[in-house]
């Protein structure tokens, strides 16, 4: 299922599948956070559906295991319900330095060893392109025991043989000899499938294709040759279930997943639509002069 695949036999899209999949690689008690629509959405459907005992972060220093919606308002997310435990920067990070911690993480570049990069795309001295630095992505690749990735947009551009700036360490350097497995890539959902880092010295396997996609556009799309199986022994991902497909829908009115997975000029016709939404949906909480 590409973008832009024939959609209409589905009942379901590409965001949901990718949001059910998430979902599914998360378990136990831990902290989920998030800072995108899709991580959001995915840690509520794994709690809804497949890990009871995960607790929900609205944002940091929010609240803990709140009813939590994407939303334009307050940067990230709005709780309906502010009456979960109150939680600092503090606490988050004393929950990653315990492995008590999961977030899905949204790399600009991704190498075949899990090394990623949310820094700058160019030379470090004279980048093409500044963003918004390594934030916690240092703490994560050396304490947590489950790290997980997501690219809505897998391309060669995203997917590359080498990151032009190592924010988190995958698995091909000699910092990630010093630090052991603890930290290392875990998985990757994209959106032409699903891999994890189970390949030739901890590279990048293809373990899922997405329903229309096949080895020959995952070999096209990718910067790097992935380990992949031969083309029978690969399983197509799990489609959503109709519940889930109605939760995820019910939980983002706003469909900010949709923006969150379009650029350009889709993208500013969709956050107009969201703004419109939420004025009417939120209206205390709404941003106001956009």
């Amino acid at each position: 299922m590409k973008r832009g695949a024939d959609m209409t036999e589905l009942t379901y899209g590409l965001d949901e599948l990718m949001i059910d999949a998430m979902a599914r690689e998360l378990s136990g008690e831990v902290l989920v956070s998030s800072v995108t629509a899709f991580g959001a959405l995915a840690g509520l459907v794994a709690k809804a559906f497949y890990a009871p005992d995960l607790a929900l972060l609205s944002s940091p220093e929010s609240g803990m295991d709140v009813d939590i919606t994407p939303t334009l308002s307050l940067g990230q997310f709005f709780a309906f319900a502010q009456s979960g435990v109150a939680i600092g920067m503090e606490e988050a990070f004393d929950a990653i330095f315990l492995d008590r911690f999961r977030i899905w993480i949204n790399p600009a570049q991704i190498d075949q060893w899990g090394n990623v990069n949310i820094s700058a795309i160019g030379p470090w001295d004279h980048p093409k392109v500044a963003l918004v630095g390594s934030r916690g992505i240092p703490e994560d690749t050396s304490h947590l025991s489950k790290l997980c990735y997501y690219v809505l947009d897998h391309t060669r551009r995203s997917l590359v043989a080498s990151v032009d700036f190592r924010s988190g360490a995958g698995n091909s350097n000699e910092r990630r000899q010093t630090l052991g497995q603890i930290g290392s890539p875990s998985v990757l959902v994209s959106n032409l499938g699903t891999f994890d880092f189970k390949g030739p010295q901890g590279s990048m396997r293809l373990r899922s294709l997405h329903p229309g996609v096949d080895v020959t556009n995952i070999i096209e799309a990718t910067g790097f040759t992935p380990a992949i199986n031969p083309d029978d022994a690969i399983p197509t991902t799990p489609a959503p279930s109709a519940e889930v497909v109605a939760f995820i829908r019910n939980h983002d009115p706003l469909n900010l997943r949709h923006m969150e997975m379009n650029k350009g000029n889709a993208s500013g016709s969709l956050l107009e639509q969201a703004y419109a939404r939420e004025l009417d949906l939120f209206p205390s909480t709404a941003p106001r002069g956009l």
